[in-house]
């Protein structure tokens, strides 16, 4: 379960690296400082996931094939998007995480110490805050995955 929501992680990272570099139009501006800090918040959930599954044991899985096999976030395609279309793509697939989230969090509290819980719920409210922001301003979502 944690590697798959790893792979998930990862899939969603380099989505928000490939609306960063292509997003196009009005209000573009705004949305790429918003990409680069859910790509910080991304990039160390993502690191602290990594480590934890190594601490427990197993063996994060780095591998692209895998990763794309075990993923249930797909890659998007590098083209050109619009403000909106990007908007629509981080909010499908944050939400897709935020559900698998509170799954792991479920799973955390049940075999692992507090600090590994700890980490789920950090980001749960990012997650929780950045989905509702982006609902909000982005009325109506279209799911595209």
């Amino acid at each position: 379960m944690l590697n798959q929501y790893l792979t998930n992680i990862y899939i969603l990272k380099n989505n928000v690296c490939n609306l960063y570099f292509n997003i196009k139009g009005e209000g573009s501006s705004q949305v790429l400082k918003d990409l680069l800090k859910d790509l910080d918040n991304i990039t160390k959930f993502y690191l602290s996931l990594g480590s934890l599954i190594k601490k427990i044991g197993s063996s994060p899985i780095m591998n692209l094939d895998e990763i794309k096999k075990i993923s249930s976030i797909k890659e998007i395609s590098s083209q050109d998007y619009t403000t909106k279309e990007a908007l629509n793509i981080l909010y499908n697939n944050l939400s897709i995480i935020n559900r698998m989230n509170n799954q792991v969090g479920e799973y955390a509290l049940k075999n692992f110490k507090f600090s590994s819980i700890n980490l789920v719920l950090e980001f749960n409210k990012y997650l929780e805050k950045r989905v509702g922001e982006l609902n909000m301003s982005n009325q109506p979502i279209r799911n595209l995955n």
